[in-house]
Formats: structure tokens, C-alpha cells, sequence
């Protein structure tokens, strides 16, 4: 005896517990990726946008992204464009922008991790010693006041 047609539901279903299983969610437009800082810790939060195609999103908490559309010139979403180089870029206050190209051909491109550097501030001493005493005297009126002064 044959086995009775699934139903829909079933079906939906199926596809949802065995599609990721059997790659049945690898056929999708989309470019996906991680964002980690130098240490290969998720960074969370991080502005992803994608150029051409005006869109802007941010990393979760595991510093993952997915950009599965783009915007057409009236701000309709709208497939990502086959066979094209797209800039990829990150930002998060804090570390250096990131930018990237990469070429899109169909189906989802996984990108390899993308490490963060931290922006750093560099303090130098002087090349001269400075002495206080043979700098000019600040005039009565010169700059703001404090109270105690």
C-alpha cells in the first residue's frame, strides 16, 4: 500500500527541521558572515552595510550577519544582483572601519570570519624637556575660572 500524500503542514514541517539537514536553505541569495575582535571573541552590535544595495544591519550576539536582499533606487527590497562585486563594510565605535569586496555569484556566500582592530591612541612624551617655569605667565583675565581660584 503507498504511503498517503503529505499535507501541507507536514510538509512545512519537514522542510523546516530537515532543510538546513539536507542544505534545503542553502538555495537563498544572501551574504553571511562572523565578526570577532583579535582575541576570536563575537562582537555584537556591529553596523554591517552593504554597497551598492543601501542596507545596514547589525551583528547579534554571536557577531553573526546575513544580508539576504538588497534596495532598487525607490527603497523596495529586492534580490541581490547576480555575478557582482559588493563592498562590505563594519563599523563599531571603538575599532577601525572594515571594509571588504566581495563577489557575489547565487546562492549564499559565506565570507570567513572578519577580525576587528581596536582603535588605539598613541601617547608620546616630548623630544624637549619643558620647564613650567619658563613658560609666560597667564594673564588675570586670560581663560575660564574655577571655583577655588
Amino acid at each position: 500500500m503507498p504511503n498517503p500524500p503529505l499535507t501541507r503542514a507536514a510538509r512545512w514541517l519537514c522542510a523546516l527541521c530537515l532543510g538546513p539537514l539536507i542544505g534545503g536553505c542553502a538555495a537563498k541569495s544572501a551574504i553571511s558572515g562572523a565578526v570577532v575582535d583579535r582575541n576570536g571573541d563575537p562582537v555584537e552590535r556591529v553596523i554591517v552595510s552593504l554597497d551598492p544595495g543601501d542596507v545596514e544591519l547589525l551583528t547579534d550576539p554571536e557577531g553573526a550577519f546575513r544580508i539576504n536582499y538588497m534596495r532598487d533606487e525607490t527603497g523596495q527590497r529586492v534580490k541581490l544582483d547576480r555575478r557582482r562585486t559588493y563592498t562590505v563594510e563594519l563599523f563599531r565605535l571603538g575599532y577601525h572601519v572594515s571594509r571588504h569586496d566581495v563577489i557575489y555569484k547565487r546562492g549564499e556566500l559565506i565570507l570567513d570570519p572578519i577580525t576587528l582592530t581596536e582603535d588605539t591612541v598613541r601617547v608620546e612624551a616630548p623630544g624637549v624637556e619643558i620647564d613650567p617655569g619658563s613658560l609666560k605667565e597667564r594673564p588675570e583675565g586670560a581663560g575660564a575660572t574655577y571655583e577655588g581660584e
